[in-house]
């Protein structure tokens, strides 16, 4: 029966392919910490109008059937890539639900638990679709939509698409006129337009870029784990309408404005003038024929490192900063983890900007069905991920952050001093952006942040490798042993002793994975992610190891081996 199965789930193959930087290091971060719900984003829509559950449920199969990344799984244990599949079809996932008898607040709070009960059952990311959606009844012709995913196979762009294709689908499902949607291009081709692209220019072009930057840039203090709270904070209508109207006056994007608060609020606290924060970029490029309606993962995190120079007013460093920005997309596709090197953080603190197109179908359907958007969760595995997104009332900023390094007093402190700082900016265009620096007032510092703002990263400088097949002087213990093995098979190198250095044998994060899911099969301890990183030398990792072990347990390990 096993084979059968196996049989019929080859057959069930449509395509395989590689996975994009974005992908490779969203992959890492859920393998590394699968029970921290991170890159599940979960959106809520209110649907005013009756609704044909019935039919939602076709319309949102039909949408698995148009696109392959939808009925896609991840594997990266069987190749020494890691690699997608693209199944032929796969039934989707749809629950049905009645809070009919629940009031306003009722509601809310069930709201939120179902996003906690949903963080708390991770997507295998090897068994697609890695999609569900939750169609709750609220009353008569009330109801609310929830739709998590994997952002492993969609960014923000993607599912307001894959929304608006619902909608149509359901339309055609009910009977109601409604033209047939065009064919989708496949995710695939977006892969082989990377598998083009001359790496070595754009690495070039990053090395250039970050040249001379010493150290990273922390606006947090401490270690994050698992905890995460998010605040919000609606930037007022008249700001919001300033913000508008200085960006067309001097032709800047609300990106290169919110870039510059950041910039200016992580200066001031820091007092650092050589700066790096993360940001991501839409990825989708002007190459590549119907990109911008394609279903996927293009996004990509990026460093973006800003100076602030004597002599410049604030409008000539804003526009040097868009300026630069612009700069990046013909190389927004390298993968962070490769511009940071092994073990290596440049920053703690992530911008994200939305700016996705508004259709009127989302808005007001011919149906008379209406859906808003009513609640938004998604974590980051960075310490702070701030969002800014734009809608018809004004300007959203939220915080996403580790309850570790930041308490809910400062998140909020720091989304109103971000607010304080671009009413600043656009009040003094003319002025020298180092003198806006110096006067920024001592109430603009944010409590319980970081007031150093760098790190030396010399540490995390790899050390020279021994040479494969030598010998140490001391004997190697069975723990050393185990993990040698371990290494030469992931590695796929000769003989190692207790020197050998996992990243300059060519390691890398996703081997990693690999290697510590194989560490805590052969030890039975829990073995964790950073414990590869903070201890890359195989002896140290060892020791390390051997730690975790209860005392009386005599190291006597060893590999079966399957011949």
């Amino acid at each position: 029966m096993q084979n059968a199965s196996q049989r019929l789930e080859r057959n069930n193959i449509a395509d395989i392919y590689p996975l994009a930087p974005m992908q490779e290091g969203i992959l890492f971060h859920s393998v590394s910490s699968p029970g921290d719900g991170l890159y599940m984003p979960q959106t809520a829509l209110r649907i005013t109008g009756h609704v044909d559950a019935d039919a939602l449920k076709a319309a949102w199969q039909g949408a698995i059937d148009r696109h392959p990344i939808l009925r896609s799984g991840f594997f990266w244990e069987e190749r020494d890539e890691p690699f997608q599949i693209a199944f032929r079809s796969l039934p989707v996932t749809f629950k049905r639900l009645d809070w009919t008898d629940l009031d306003a607040a009722s509601e809310r709070e069930r709201l939120q638990a179902m996003f906690s009960a949903n963080r708390a059952e991770p997507f295998d990311l090897r068994r697609p679709p890695l999609i569900r959606v939750q169609w709750i009844r609220t009353g008569q012709d009330q109801s609310i939509m929830v739709v998590c995913y994997h952002h492993i196979i969609l960014d923000g762009w993607s599912i307001r698409q894959l929304l608006d294709e619902v909608l149509a689908l359901y339309r055609r499902a009910i009977g109601k006129a409604e033209p047939s949607l065009p064919p989708s291009r496949p995710y695939g081709d977006y892969i082989g337009w990377l598998k083009k692209r001359e790496r070595a220019v754009s690495l070039r072009f990053w090395q250039d870029r970050l040249k001379g930057f010493a150290g990273t840039t922390r606006l947090l203090a401490g270690e994050a784990t698992g905890q995460f709270e998010r605040q919000c904070r609606e930037i007022p209508k008249p700001l919001h309408d300033a913000v508008l109207a200085y960006g067309a006056a001097h032709g800047l994007t609300l990106n290169t404005l919110l870039q510059g608060a950041l910039s200016l609020l992580i200066a001031r606290q820091t007092c650092s003038r050589d700066l790096i924060f993360g940001t991501t970029t839409a990825g989708r490029p002007a190459t590549l024929e119907g990109a911008t309606t394609m279903i996927g993962l293009f996004i990509n995190t990026l460093p973006v490192r800003v100076q602030i120079k004597q002599g410049q007013s604030v409008s000539d460093w804003l526009a040097t900063l868009q300026q630069a920005h612009a700069e990046t997309g013909e190389h927004d596709h390298v993968p962070l983890a490769t511009l940071q090197g092994p073990g290596v953080s440049l920053f703690d603190t992530l911008l994200v900007v939305e700016n996705f197109p508004a259709k009127a179908t989302r808005e007001n359907s011919p149906l008379l069905l209406k859906t808003e958007g009513i609640d938004f969760d998604e974590r980051t595995h960075f310490p702070l991920t701030l969002w800014a997104t734009p809608h018809s009332a004004g300007l959203t900023l939220m915080a996403g952050f580790s309850r570790d390094m930041l308490t809910s007093e400062s998140a909020t402190a720091l989304l109103e001093r971000l607010g304080d700082i671009i009413s600043i900016i656009i009040r003094s265009s003319a002025a020298d952006v180092c003198a806006i620096l110096d006067d920024l007032p001592p109430a603009m510092a944010v409590a319980g942040l970081s007031k150093t703002g760098s790190e030396d990263t010399a540490h995390l400088i790899p050390l020279k490798k021994a040479a494969a097949g030598t010998v140490t002087s001391a004997a190697p213990s069975a723990t050393e042993i185990t993990v040698a093995y371990i290494w030469t098979e992931v590695l796929k190198c000769g003989a190692l002793d207790g020197r050998a250095h996992f990243f300059e044998l060519g390691g890398h994060s996703l081997l990693a994975v690999r290697v510590a899911s194989r560490l805590r099969d052969a030890f039975s301890v829990p073995v964790p992610m950073r414990a590869l990183f903070e201890r890359p030398v195989l002896a140290e990792l060892a020791d390390y190891i051997d730690s975790l072990r209860p005392q009386a347990t005599p190291a006597t390990d060893h590999i079966e081996i399957d011949i």
